[in-house]
């Protein structure tokens, strides 16, 4: 049991500096310079389904956007209404009557063999027409609201890490939900274990909240009809681009980005439930596997530290001492980063037991056959 254990804490360890190392490669968000150039048209395609509560912030903060110095061909907006059944649409054309670079399209539903987000998000690329010199994609989730000078720091930023794509999460609402302390850095971890921030990794990172995207690049991969079935789509695309010879990084921006999409707890949970089913494309044994490894990884500490303690073995304690230690630096820099809290780092080796249980649930639902993408149920 004591060696057990002690490879137990090992992983722990590694695990802890290597998002520790992940984390640090994250890219600040630079100053936007001043204006001397034509700027690059730039599209926002913005898929909802079902968002009447939250889309009227998101397209107020993508209308006030300050690229472009006040021309208005450098933005151009499109919201594809994804077979709402609230006031989703109703609201986006409120937008569009007073603002002529906001277009909306309604489809309802994907087609067989595609995927509802991504299937709107290509159908907002193709309504923006044929691709312009040097245009730039940015994708963006409704429940997502943008600072605004987002659009122009993000360019700069990708400007100057040479990058084709960047992304950034957004950061939590005033009101935040206990989803951010708990799950979100035991959550960054496990994520950041498959995709890298560098896109250095066997997968490169990203998150659906705000993606920058090279219409170039975005064409030379197939766009999205060449990820039409897949759900973890801001990971695919990420590293599709990574794969065909770009540049991908993850971007600091969650002062410029607020993102309701984790609040309550319970949505929060779902958030991260969805995004590993989809990651595990619905596998049973890798969602069980991971949970319970996940769970045994993040409480060997502790429990070495106890069994060391209470059979009278200093180094098996202190070996549990360090491996918790270790778990509370990698809790408190992936807190930091967004923009949770920090303090409750002592309790990481729980709170990533926690997170265990979001992928066991996932593994549960698709056993019931009760996986739900945004209002669609998809059976196993």
């Amino acid at each position: 049991m004591t060696a057990l254990l002690g490879g137990a804490v090992a992983g722990a360890c590694y695990r802890s500096v290597r998002t520790v190392r992940q984390v640090r490669s994250l890219v600040p968000l630079h100053e936007a310079p001043p204006s001397s150039v034509i700027p690059a048209v730039v599209t926002v395609v913005v898929p909802a389904r079902n968002e009447s509560a939250v889309l009227d912030d998101c397209l107020r903060g993508i209308r006030s956007q300050t690229y472009g110095d006040g021309d208005a061909s450098a933005l151009r907006v499109v919201l594809v209404d994804d077979g709402s059944t609230d006031g989703t649409g109703d609201i986006a054309r409120t937008h569009a009557a007073v603002d002529d670079r906001v277009r909306v399209v309604r489809v309802d539903g994907p087609p067989p063999g595609w995927a509802g987000k991504v299937h709107a998000m290509h159908v907002g690329v193709e309504a923006a027409g044929p691709p312009g010199a040097g245009e730039w994609l940015l994708f963006v989730d409704a429940d997502t609201v943008l600072a605004p000078d987002l659009l122009s720091r993000l360019l700069a930023t990708a400007d100057a890490v040479d990058a084709d794509l960047v992304s950034t999460p957004g950061g939590p609402p005033a009101d935040r939900s206990a989803a951010w302390p708990l799950l979100m850095p035991p959550g960054l971890q496990m994520i950041g274990e498959n995709a890298a921030p560098d896109g250095r990794g066997s997968k490169a990172f990203a998150i659906g909240h705000c993606i920058l995207l090279r219409r170039s690049h975005y064409e030379k991969v197939g766009g999205w009809s060449s990820l039409a079935a897949l759900r973890n789509e801001d990971i695919a695309i990420a590293t599709s681009v990574r794969d065909h010879g770009g540049v991908t990084r993850m971007v600091d921006g969650l002062d410029h980005v607020t993102t309701t999409g984790m609040d309550p707890f319970s949505q929060g949970w779902a958030s991260f439930r969805k995004s590993f089913v989809a990651g595990t494309r619905q596998s049973v044994p890798v969602l069980l596997g991971g949970g319970l490894g996940q769970i045994a990884l993040s409480l060997a500490a502790p429990a070495a530290l106890a069994v060391g303690a209470r059979r009278r073995r200093p180094l098996l304690a202190a070996l549990g001492a360090l491996g918790w230690m270790a778990q509370g630096v990698a809790h408190a820099h992936t807190a930091r980063y967004m923009r949770a809290e920090p303090k409750l780092a002592p309790l990481a080796p729980f709170t990533g037991a926690l997170f265990g249980g979001v992928l066991l649930d996932g593994a549960v639902r698709v056993l019931r056959g009760t996986v739900s993408w945004k209002g669609r149920r998809s059976r196993s």
